[in-house]
């Protein structure tokens, strides 16, 4: 065996009171204090690939400078956003993908998912032997029988190595716990991506209704600058009172309020999906017009089997059920006995290196199997074993209340959608039938057949009959995305989207 070229810190057998240490050992012993002072670095780091790796899909560009073999930490500290694939408006799916790519929270979840990996890993390790060495120079005093016998200075060097042979079932518990660790942390990474997704779209459809919504109340205000002209003329050439003149100049002012309420929204919410493409929160953004009403291809009993058999939380719940399980077979090892193999090499002199090591009559190894068995505890290995029972009833009791959440989310989605396709006929006939009667009554105030009145509240039912039109195109889009975070899968129309 190799003497390694930094030996670890000796083990100091300190004198007695009176007496001064040599200083090569204070200052060995103040070297190796320095060196365990150091603690990690408060800043990202390179993550190395487990022995066993299984590789997370690295989709975000964090991802991608972490889970090599070795991006610099300049190079991680320089991470940038990618620009958009073009400068023209974006589709969702183009926001989708550079979401992916740039969003901390879904790195994060891969970053659990690498850690998990080397939890393992560790598992794994308790099957396997382990070695371990020891080295130690101790100082006797010079009245000590042992100094007058093999010298004042006495050196040792010890190596030895374990083998577990039986753990009571606690290594292979452990290692299905761990693999169960792998398989949550890649829920997890599919409930950040699903939120993510879900975030994204909110924030796009959000910005979508606003843009409609400032439409209309622009197209109010225009409409009613026009109207307030007819009024003051009318008023001017003495045929109607002051009065009508004053409730336009009202209805304008409250429609331009509005109209800066609008977009001061629009602006918000651009800002919320800049921030989410890790933009900057004012930086232009131009989208594409998504606003559809397709028809959705699956029932509400599709749904639900869909949503129980794909629901990440639903998954997750049954991955803690199986870790429960595991727990109590981990807990009933303290029942049975350990057994372990041990070997061990030790060597003593007054040499640095121990009399030429294990060549040297001071030389000695031992072999045993050694079995332990802690018989009586007073019930403590039991009252692990049914605390963890209790652990697992309560896991399965979140199951079934999981279970119950997603069925209530994804029928309340599903009626969300239902009901808002239905408004989305009714709203469109109502938006016809509102511009029509704002044009006749128009029509009407202009030849003194109709009142002021009558044209503010025909141009009232008109902005809200758009308002319930675009809301309700709005609430579909954004029932269908909500649909499709609690089924945990991205569903497809069928047949064309119907034209608006």
């Amino acid at each position: 065996m190799q003497r390694p070229t930094r030996s670890p810190a000796p083990a100091v057998t300190a004198p007695r009171a009176g007496l001064s240490l040599p200083a090569s050992l204070a200052a060995t012993a103040a070297l190796a204090a320095l060196t365990l002072a150091g603690c990690a670095a408060a800043e990202r780091h390179v993550i190395s690939k487990p022995y066993l790796y299984d590789p997370p899909s690295a989709e975000t560009i964090f991802g991608e400078a972490t889970f090599g073999t070795g991006a610099s930490k300049e190079a991680i500290a320089g991470i940038k956003p990618p620009p958009p694939p073009h400068s023209g408006p974006l589709s969702l799916d183009e926001c989708l993908e550079i979401a992916r790519r740039v969003s901390p929270s879904l790195d994060s979840a891969q970053q659990g998912e690498l850690g998990a990996m080397w939890d393992r890993w560790s598992s794994i390790t308790e099957f396997l032997p382990t070695g371990s060495t020891s080295y130690s120079v101790t100082q006797h005093d010079k009245d000590n029988s042992v100094a007058q016998t093999v010298g004042r200075r006495q050196y040792g060097w010890q190596v030895s190595f374990s083998q577990p042979l039986f753990t009571g079932g606690r290594n292979v518990a452990n290692y299905y716990l761990s693999q169960l660790g792998v398989a949550a942390a890649k829920i997890q990474t599919s409930q950040a991506l699903e939120d993510l997704l879900l975030a994204v779209k909110q924030a796009y459809y959000s910005i979508l209704a606003t843009e409609k919504a400032l439409d209309v109340a622009h197209t109010s205000v225009v409409n009613l600058q026009s109207h307030l002209a007819v009024a003051q003329n009318f008023y001017d050439v003495g045929m109607s009172p002051r009065n009508e003149v004053l409730q336009a100049e009202v209805e304008l002012a409250n429609a331009q309020l509005e109209e800066s309420t609008q977009a001061r929204n629009l602006e918000v919410n651009r800002a919320r999906l800049n921030i989410l493409l890790r933009r900057t929160h004012d930086a232009p953004l131009k989208i594409k017009d998504t606003l559809l009403y397709p028809r959705f291809p699956l029932t509400l009993e599709r749904c639900l089997e869909l949503g129980l058999s794909n629901n990440p939380e639903i998954k997750l719940g049954r991955n803690q059920v199986e870790a429960g399980a595991r727990n109590v077979d981990m807990a009933r090892s303290a029942l049975y006995p350990q057994l372990m193999l041990t070997y061990s090499q030790s060597s003593v002199g007054s040499t640095p290196r121990a009399h030429g090591g294990w060549s040297s009559d001071s030389s000695q190894w031992d072999i045993a199997a050694v079995a332990s068995w802690n018989f009586w505890e007073w019930g403590r290995a039991q009252a692990g074993v049914e605390t963890s029972k209790v652990a697992l009833n309560q896991a399965v009791d979140a199951l079934q209340g999981l279970e119950d959440s997603a069925t209530l989310e994804i029928a309340s989605n599903y009626q969300t959608l239902m009901s808002a396709g239905r408004n989305i006929d009714t709203s469109a006939k109502a938006v016809a039938s509102a511009a029509e009667d704002l044009r006749m009554v128009t029509e009407r105030y202009q030849e003194q057949v109709a009142t002021n009145t009558d044209v503010l509240d025909a141009q009232t039912r008109y902005s809200e009959a758009q308002y319930d039109y675009f809301s309700a195109l709005y609430n579909y889009n954004l029932a269908w995305a909500g649909l499709e975070r609690s089924l945990g899968q991205r569903v497809e129309p069928q047949a064309a989207p119907r034209s608006r």
